[in-house]
């Protein structure tokens, strides 16, 4: 494989749209998606996403199955607001995404203390990760949050998700059909989602789909231990190339 790891919308150094309500909407991080694999020219691709990455690439799948060859969603279910009635712990689990709701406030709990929010999580999310991992990767979150109006993005991504669903029935958060071999990972020890949200989800599959619960893994489960997602990915484009799916039923 050649490997690509985009920054996504609106973070980093890149070019972003401005900060304004439906800019960053689930259904543009999917075309986000769509659009990076036709400008690679890649085909039959494996896009692999966390996180809100997950979200993107479940948008993609729903969009435009035909485009993309294999997928893999970690720490995100793919009906995720559908359940929320489901998980009553969830929302406790999830009381930033309310606080973020609010301009002005989101953004400086996020900046408080040079991004204290963003440690605590880190370490509530991913207990079994070691001190030395963790603030690797924390250190480079807090220099990515530094840089320009990516704050702002990024609080817009959670603004914008909660007008697109939480106004909506159950009945239309609901996701199915999706027609792009997935493998879901999600870590037992996720303090951020309940792993427990997993059950079920390869019902919004019609292609083959699995489930991979890592052990003693938390949020960031990829950053715990890469080479066991890994192994567990590229085992799974193996079990998906001979299992039926859209392109080889009948």
């Amino acid at each position: 494989y050649t490997a690509v790891a985009p920054y996504m919308r609106g973070y980093g150094d890149t070019e972003r749209p401005p900060v304004e309500p439906g800019n960053y909407e689930t259904l543009l991080l999917g075309s986000d998606v769509l659009s990076m694999t036709a400008a690679l020219g890649a085909t039959d691709p494996l896009v692999v996403g966390h996180d809100w990455g997950a979200i993107a690439v479940t948008a993609a799948s729903v969009a435009d199955a035909d485009a993309l060859g294999t997928a893999v969603t970690m720490a995100v279910p793919p009906n995720f607001m559908a359940q929320l009635d489901d998980y009553a712990s969830q929302a406790l689990r999830s009381w930033y995404m309310t606080e973020f709701q609010i301009p002005g406030h989101g953004e400086e709990i996020l900046r408080r203390d040079d991004f204290a929010l963003v440690e605590r999580l880190w370490r509530l999310w991913s207990p079994d990760m070691t001190d030395s991992t963790r603030q690797d990767h924390v250190e480079r979150v807090k220099h990515t949050f530094r840089t320009g109006d990516t704050v702002e993005a990024a609080l817009m991504y959670y603004r914008d998700f909660f007008d697109m669903f939480m106004s909506r029935p159950r009945t239309q958060r609901d996701i199915g059909g999706i027609d792009v071999p997935t493998l879901l990972v999600a870590g037992n020890h996720d303090g951020c989602i309940s792993a427990d949200m997993f059950e079920g989800t390869t019902d919004c599959y019609d292609a083959y789909a699995d489930l991979e619960v890592l052990n003693n893994a938390g949020h960031f489960h990829h950053a715990e231990k890469p080479d066991a997602v890994a192994d567990r990915v590229l085992d799974f484009v193996a079990e998906s190339t001979y299992t039926p799916h859209r392109s080889r039923s009948a």
